[in-house]
């Protein structure tokens, strides 16, 4: 039985066809969606490859250094050390007592009391263990954010979504030695999304790519300077399924408890 030629070449067409949609399917499709899961996201790193980040806001600029190592560090030592390099202090309105007006003569005079000076402020910087859970939610936060839309913003539009003037900025430092820099504006005019910019490249007159983020990192950032603090109650907690050494022989232990069944008899008086 002979096959006549175009019988064969439509054959061949629908083979070298179903191959082709084989091929597209299993190799450029995942390809093309791995592509756009990465667009999505802020950054490529590990929140382990972070070897530090500048926070600073309108209040504070603080700096935030890994210090030990999670699988290999001593009780209460801490994974977070936070630096603070700059901090606006919240003014606090001191009203004098006030007491009745007398006239004073020079014969009736009474020398005032000195009161004493207001102790100082504690100098800038200042070191302080971070707490850890928060430090975790912002890292995680930038790591592993995404973004769903990317804009193109003129610089009219990067300083309307507060951008030119940031709510907040982050510098991260990798362990190799790279830098990255995340600044976070205003929310869009939904108040679901943070406008946002990886890197920015300030000065140019050329549109420049916005991303909207959630709100989560408006959370992350806004805190006050006493919840980046760890306090010794939350290391402490940290710190209780760690078991604590047995005594070695000669140092001090509790005494055995007596069995009271193996009290002497008392002694009868002669």
């Amino acid at each position: 039985m002979k096959f006549q030629r175009s019988t064969l070449l439509l054959l061949f067409l629908a083979v070298s066809f179903t191959g082709a949609v084989y091929f597209y399917e299993v190799n450029v499709v995942p390809s093309q969606e791995a592509a756009q899961e990465n667009q999505k996201q802020i950054f490529t790193f590990q929140e382990d490859q972070v070897k530090s980040f500048v926070l600073t806001t309108e209040e504070r600029t603080l700096r935030f250094q890994r210090g030990a190592i999670a699988e290999s560090r001593e009780p209460g030592e801490p994974l977070w050390i936070m630096e603070v390099i700059e901090s606006t202090p919240t003014p606090v309105e001191t009203i004098p007592p006030q007491t009745p007006e007398t006239p004073e003569t020079p014969e009736t005079l009474e020398p005032t009391e000195t009161t004493e000076p207001a102790p100082a402020t504690p100098s800038i910087p200042a070191t302080y263990p971070a707490n850890e859970a928060y430090v975790a939610f912002l890292l995680n936060e930038v790591v592993r954010g995404k973004s769903d839309r990317v804009l193109s913003a003129t610089p009219q539009q990067i300083r309307d979504y507060g951008l030119e003037n940031p709510q907040a900025t982050i510098d991260i430092t990798l362990r190799t030695g790279e830098t990255y820099q995340l600044v976070v504006g205003n929310r869009d005019f939904t108040g679901s999304n943070l406008y946002a910019q990886v890197d920015p490249r300030r000065g140019t007159l050329t549109a420049q790519s916005v991303l909207l983020l959630s709100t989560n990192l408006e959370n992350a950032v806004d805190r006050p300077l006493e919840e980046w603090i760890q306090t010794p109650e939350q290391s402490i907690q940290q710190n209780q399924s760690v078991p604590e050494p047995l005594p070695q022989e000669g140092e001090n232990q509790p005494p055995p408890i007596p069995d009271p069944s193996q009290q002497p008899e008392p002694i009868e008086p002669e």
